[in-house]
């Protein structure tokens, strides 16, 4: 077990039965140990805490703050030793005294209101309350608090999923699954309420009929949850200042995907026994600050640990934003998730904008160009299928500060205190906590470039652009301003902001966290223009960025053995239904979909039972399913071979599945991706197959006066993260509850 040092000497805490992650934490005093289970004891909100004392032979005495909580502790025969609910924490340091046969052990418990800031940094003004979407009561304040709702449904024999009145006559048709050889039927609780200002969502399988719901140390006759919890996170990338509407959630069988039931009940979770959790801040087209979607995760589920008892594992789940979630809370944040199961993944936020900004750029330069450009052309330059570009280059406008949500846009417009200050709903703006403020504009730091960027150096290299062509595309280019408008300058990212987002942990290197996390990366395969829609509907999500993620595996750890890339073929593009979900019929999808997160259990599930003392990367690589591995899934339209057959022949998948890439790797960038501003060198006529003339030579070196980017260096600013668990202060400071190993 890896210990950390802390302020009061606490460290991890393996739980019997339970995979040993960073969720329990522990102090010491000989054989009597206090373990906080449902948060890191920095970290707690709400007022309670589960613990967990070890290591007495006889009722230990309690006292927090003084006052005697031992009625609290009972014995728990499935965990072992005594598990007690603490409450009454005051905010701020609680001290919790445990005596023993003669011995004494103590922990600090630091609490933090349910709805105030935890590690995100001051909350944002102005935040619109949204409970009435979630037929919650209204919120009397701007901490949006509202008293928590429960709801009944059930899934009849004909795979509908109905409400549900535990008070009203039972229904006659209510379907079953079996979960570990045991029937249950299939009724779910949902809870929903409001917790960090986010609108909350918990369904667990539970029969109001046959016994209570679990509790911590209690199961339940009644409920057929496994001991699992899914957390599943939401699409979309755009700015925050309000709750969200909605849980941006599906399943992998969308079929029975429910919108009315807040989204959730997907049966590949719940039939399996597993309790699904979401916030409306987990939804990147709501919130796309990681950090603060960290927080959510955080004290969602602590408030789930509190009240159902301690899971066996956490899986993450969701694609697009959704994947830039799991990976960066994965990384950053290690022990919220101890396996993630991201779809149509990104490695992070920024590595999603930078093409799209490239995009943009390109197509304006091609456009006004003197030259004549093909389809075929910009596409080369611009790494991808052209259609990519036309439909998304403007079409995630997160650098504008007018790209805000409607419910905010309106807000703005009918308050003139907030028009006046100018609400400002750009990426960096949004994450202004984290970049903190440029003193010269009073709007966020930021961390994108493209000063020294030779667009379209490969398709030069290649012969599929004339110098001609190159030359007038990069004097072209331009950049975006501090408002996201094209202007003739190239962008000048801010030094301080990509210093931070290195260290702060905003590019996802792939080395903290996620070096020792179970991935399984389920790629629905949309690269290029299958069925011939054209330009206005190609999708967003090519498949490139699964192998830059794979990249930087490699870079930080040496291996990506805790890395499996599933590529499903979709039948034609996968559609985007009215809030931006995906929903895919008629694939491999729905059933790989499935598989994967069954072998992401077994995964997990052999990790926790392996006792050896091998380093937990090891311990993760040799502990997964033999056969766990990258492959494809063809289906019989388009690029096909059978409906059903696996592919593990990776040069065969790389034939029928061919990913593409993007303007940055077309400019000679490394594949990890990682460099979002680069080194400079002279501009040289030996980086060029076609050797440009002494006047082209000469128009080279008034377009990179500084010289072109030289990837053979590190980034500027590219530093390493400094730690993981960061807490920021507020403009762009920050410090680490857990410090980077050196």
């Amino acid at each position: 077990m890896h210990l950390r040092t802390l302020k009061h000497a606490i460290s991890y805490a393996a739980l019997a039965g339970v995979l040993i992650a960073p969720g329990a934490y522990a102090q010491t005093a000989a054989a009597l140990k206090v373990d906080v289970l449902s948060s890191r004891p920095e970290m707690v909100s709400g007022g309670s805490a589960l613990v967990r004392v070890s290591g007495a032979t006889a009722a230990p005495s309690v006292s927090l703050g003084g006052a005697d909580v031992s009625s609290a502790f009972k014995a728990d025969a499935k965990g072992g030793g005594y598990l007690g609910l603490v409450n009454g924490l005051k905010d701020g340091d609680n001290q919790l005294v445990v005596k023993a046969a003669g011995k004494e052990a103590s922990v600090t418990l630091n609490n933090h209101g349910i709805n105030a800031t935890l590690f995100a940094g001051p909350q944002q003004v102005p935040f619109i309350c949204e409970n009435e979407t979630h037929k919650l009561q209204s919120a009397k304040d701007d901490s949006c608090a509202a008293p928590p709702r429960v709801d009944y449904y059930y899934r009849n024999k004909g795979n509908e999923w109905k409400q549900f009145d535990p008070a009203a006559a039972r229904p006659t048709d209510i379907g079953t699954t079996k979960i570990d050889g045991k029937e249950f039927p299939l009724i779910v609780r949902q809870e929903k309420g409001v917790i960090n200002r986010s609108a909350y969502l918990i369904n667990i399988l539970h029969d109001p009929a046959a016994g209570p719901v679990p509790t911590p140390g209690n199961a339940s006759p009644g409920s057929g949850w496994n001991g699992k919890l899914v957390y599943s996170f939401g699409g979309g990338v755009q700015a925050n200042y309000h709750m969200g509407r909605g849980f941006g959630m599906t399943g992998t069988d969308n079929k029975f995907f429910i919108e009315d039931m807040g989204g959730g009940l997907s049966d590949t979770f719940v039939t399996r026994g597993y309790a699904v959790a979401a916030g409306s801040l987990n939804v990147m087209g709501t919130n796309n600050d990681d950090v603060k979607s960290a927080e959510t995760v955080s004290k969602i589920k602590e408030y789930f640990v509190k009240t159902y008892g301690p899971v066996q594992f956490t899986i993450g789940h969701g694609a697009s934003g959704g994947s830039m979630q799991q990976h960066l809370i994965g990384n950053n944040y290690p022990g919220l998730l101890d396996g993630v199961m991201p779809a149509r993944n990104y490695p992070d936020v920024m590595s999603f904008l930078q093409p799209l900004y490239d995009c943009e750029l390109i197509a304006k330069a091609t456009e006004t160009s003197s030259q004549k450009w093909t389809y075929e052309q910009k596409g080369a330059v611009a790494g991808k299928y052209w259609g990519y570009c036309v439909s998304n280059g403007t079409r995630y406008p997160n650098a504008r500060p007018t790209f805000c949500d409607a419910t905010v846009a309106d807000a703005i417009a009918n308050d003139p205190a907030l028009k006046q200050k100018g609400v400002r709903c750009t990426f960096q703006d949004n994450l202004v906590n984290i970049y903190g403020r440029d003193p010269k504009t009073g709007f966020a730091r930021n961390p994108f470039d493209n000063v020294g960027v030779q667009y379209g150096l490969n398709a030069l290299n290649e012969g599929k652009i004339s110098f001609d062509q190159f030359l007038d595309l990069n004097a072209r280019i331009g950049g975006l301003d501090v408002d996201g408008k094209i202007v003739p300058a190239r962008q000048v990212a801010d030094g301080l902001a990509l210093r931070r987002a290195y260290a702060s942990g905003r590019v996802n290197t792939g080395g903290a966290g996620l070096a020792t996390t179970p991935m399984v990366d389920i790629r629905s395969y949309v690269d290029g223009d299958p069925i011939g829609v054209g330009d206005a509907n190609v999708d967003v999500h090519d498949g490139y960025h699964s192998m830059t993620m794979r990249a930087r595996l490699l870079k930080a750890n040496g291996t990506a053995a805790n890395h499996v890339i599933l590529t499903t073929a979709s039948n034609g593009r996968v559609q985007l239904d009215t809030r931006g979900l995906a929903s895919t019929y008629g694939t491999p999808l729905t059933q790989v979909s499935a598989d994967g997160l069954a072998a992401l259990d077994k995964w997990l599930t052999n990790i926790a039972n392996d006792k050896s003392n091998l380093p937990q990367a090891k311990k993760v690589a040799k502990n997964k399913p033999a056969d766990l591995v990258d492959a494809c899934f063809p289906t019989a339209q388009g690029r096909l071979v059978g409906q059903t057959e696996k592919i593990t022949d990776m040069a065969k998948c790389n034939k029928l599945f061919p990913f593409s890439g993007d303007a940055r790797l077309a400019a000679g960038a490394p594949r990890t991706l990682d460099v979002f501003k680069c080194q400079l060198k002279p501009v040289s006529a030996a980086d060029y197959k076609s050797k440009p003339n002494a006047a082209q030579l000469a128009k080279l070196k008034e377009i990179f006066p500084n010289g072109v980017c030289d990837y053979k260096k590190p980034g500027v600013e590219q530093v390493a993260l400094a730690g993981t668990w960061a807490v920021f202060k507020g403009d762009g400071e920050f410090t680490n509850l857990d410090k980077a190993k050196k």
